[in-house]
């Protein structure tokens, strides 16, 4: 009862937010008081939010959940399941609304304050403890030793592809939309400015990797579908703000 109650109320806020920062934003228009590329930003935080809320309070209405059912892999009624629909919902209008803007540099400790209590949450959504022991639970995450024998082999043959996309994304995106490409090159630059030697560049890719894979493929992609998953996975990849890189 208390997820379902933080859910609706969630979005509620999100509603009410998002319509007062686009209605005071278009009577500031209106007047004067703002030109026309501070509108247009206001804009992008306050629509969204606005879509985010109401169509978590939508979600609350059981013939919605239903027809969602039938589409994506979800549970009608649970509410886990909508109170995660609801974060979700948030999470992409509050990057549609992000601008690519630079801030001080990430340091370790910054950054295992934020990965750490993500892995813990997994372990508690998964009912460590509770539903779950300490090695059901690992299990359940996927966290256990590889069963191909040439597992070695699978892992260089896809750490060499993903340097290939990457590479290959990047100058397409130097060509589709140069500009911005340099805004992320540079907020990119200063924020892992630290991250500058191989022990860091290796901390913060075994961090990364385990922190997200453990939440994605371990946690949410068994329960809550591909779809939802990669939404979410989305979200939170998206350079800063929405772009083609």
């Amino acid at each position: 009862m208390i997820t379902l109650i933080a859910g609706g109320g969630l979005s509620a806020i999100a509603l009410l937010a998002g319509l007062l920062v686009s209605v005071n934003n278009a009577l500031q228009y209106a007047v004067g008081s703002v030109r026309p590329e501070e509108f247009r930003t206001n804009e992008l935080v306050g629509i969204p939010l606005t879509i985010a809320g109401a169509v978590g309070l939508l979600y609350l209405w059981p013939p919605v959940q239903r027809a969602v059912a039938r589409v994506i892999p979800v549970r009608p009624g649970s509410p886990v399941m909508y109170l995660t629909v609801v974060l979700g919902l948030l999470l992409v209008s509050q990057q549609v609304g992000a601008q690519v803007q630079s801030g001080p540099p990430l340091t370790f400790g910054y950054l295992l304050a934020q990965d750490v209590p993500l892995l813990i949450l997994c372990f508690v959504g998964v009912g460590i403890f509770v539903r779950r022991s300490p090695r059901s639970a690992t299990e359940r995450l996927g966290l256990v030793s590889p069963h191909r024998k040439r597992w070695w082999l699978v892992a260089v043959l896809g750490i060499g592809v993903f340097i290939a996309v990457a590479f290959a994304i990047e100058a397409v995106a130097n060509v589709v939309s140069p500009s911005q490409q340099k805004q992320v090159t540079d907020v990119t630059t200063v924020l892992f400015s630290h991250f500058n030697n191989p022990a860091a560049i290796i901390f913060l890719g075994v961090l990364a990797a385990v922190v997200e894979e453990t939440l994605f493929r371990g946690a949410l992609l068994p329960r809550f579908g591909i779809v939802i998953s990669s939404v979410l996975f989305a979200a939170l990849h998206t350079q800063y703000a929405l772009s083609f890189a």
